[in-house]
């Protein structure tokens, strides 16, 4: 008998359940909301170990010192000192180049006015008949001042607060970096108390085989934007363009998004270039389009696809898919989400047919 009512009462659990569900969607969102609010610079902390784990473990096999703690505080150290290189690299090239342009912007709008009316009254519009209400501009002025205090309060929060996750998830990463054996066995012993040895197999073999793919795209991801950014320059140095390097660099950082990132940094060194010759910003845009698209069809899928185990056709379903329901971090997780349902669901097919 007790049989016979466990399934109708489970039906009945289930139902009562999606019935809160589905009449507090609002209260769950906002409480799913709060508990990722308070848990993200640890979540970016777990991503930060991930990416500065594959240079610690390339030094770490490199060094191989008898002393593995030695070894492991070296190994860090490097990882952390590399990453750091790189961005001081990219920021003290790309940065000045924009504060001199917007200084350069600034300085020079008198004279793109003056050419905008001109080319007004070129295609026959008359200047004069135009009337502005400069009283009325001021009165709408000083009305939006309480708005922008209040818009510069929230940002200076949101940039502090930003800051403050950033180092938070810097420190949690190097704690995890610093002690990930016995926190990979923790996890293990964990496992092993409450799941059986089959359910513990099958969810170690998917972290290992989710970890490695992860590690090997996105190492792959960075060699593929080396090779857009070399491209760029050499290109750029060739049809004599301004600010070759900086720009260069600023779309390879930018192709670490899949597909459609360099596009990022086409609109950036678009304005860079536009202040010093506008032909040379249209002559920049259509090379740079011909390279993404030769990068986006033929490149990319060949070698990020190759790389992963995921045909070409799948690896650009994967980025416009996670683009839509991801934007940004979509794109850039889709292709590694993919690969690692796509070989788990070959593995398993190959194993049910065998």
């Amino acid at each position: 008998m007790k049989k016979d009512l466990k399934k109708p009462m489970f039906l009945i659990a289930f139902a009562l359940i999606g019935y809160f569900f589905v009449n507090n969607v609002t209260l769950i969102g906002d409480g799913l909301k709060f508990i990722f609010n308070i848990s993200f610079p640890f979540i970016l902390g777990g991503a930060f170990a991930f990416i500065l784990n594959i240079p610690m473990s390339f030094f770490a096999n490199s060094l191989e010192l008898k002393n593995k703690k030695l070894e492991r505080a070296i190994s860090l150290i490097l990882a952390i000192f590399v990453v750091l290189v790189v961005l001081v690299i990219v920021i003290t090239l790309i940065l000045p180049e924009l504060v001199n342009v917007i200084n350069l912007l600034v300085e020079n709008t008198p004279y793109y006015v003056d050419k905008i009316m001109d080319f007004m009254s070129n295609m026959g519009v008359d200047i004069k008949s135009i009337n502005i209400d400069m009283n009325s501009i001021k009165d709408q002025m000083i009305n939006q001042i309480p708005n922008l205090l209040t818009f510069s309060v929230t940002l200076v929060t949101n940039i502090a607060k930003s800051i403050s996750d950033f180092f938070i998830s810097i420190i949690f990463a190097i704690y995890i970096l610093a002690d990930k054996e016995r926190l990979l066995r923790q996890v293990k012993k964990l496992m092993n108390a409450y799941l059986n040895k089959k359910k513990v197999n099958t969810l170690s073999n998917i972290g290992e085989v989710t970890c490695n793919i992860f590690k090997k795209f996105f190492t792959v991801q960075c060699f593929e934007a080396t090779i857009l950014g070399g491209l760029c320059i050499l290109g750029m140095l060739l049809l004599r363009l301004p600010y070759a390097v900086p720009i260069s660099i600023l779309i390879g950082v930018t192709a670490l998004i899949p597909v459609v990132g360099a596009f990022i940094g086409v609109g950036i060194g678009a304005i860079l270039i536009v202040c010093v010759n506008p032909m040379q910003a249209l002559i920049f845009i259509i090379f740079v389009l011909i390279l993404q698209q030769i990068e986006g069809n033929v490149i990319y899928p060949r070698v990020v696809g190759k790389s992963v185990g995921l045909p070409g056709i799948w690896v650009l379903a994967a980025v416009i898919l996670g683009g839509s329901l991801g934007g940004i971090l979509g794109m850039l997780l889709g292709v590694p989400i993919a690969t690692t349902l796509y070989y788990l669901l070959k593995t398993n097919v190959n194993s049910k047919i065998n």
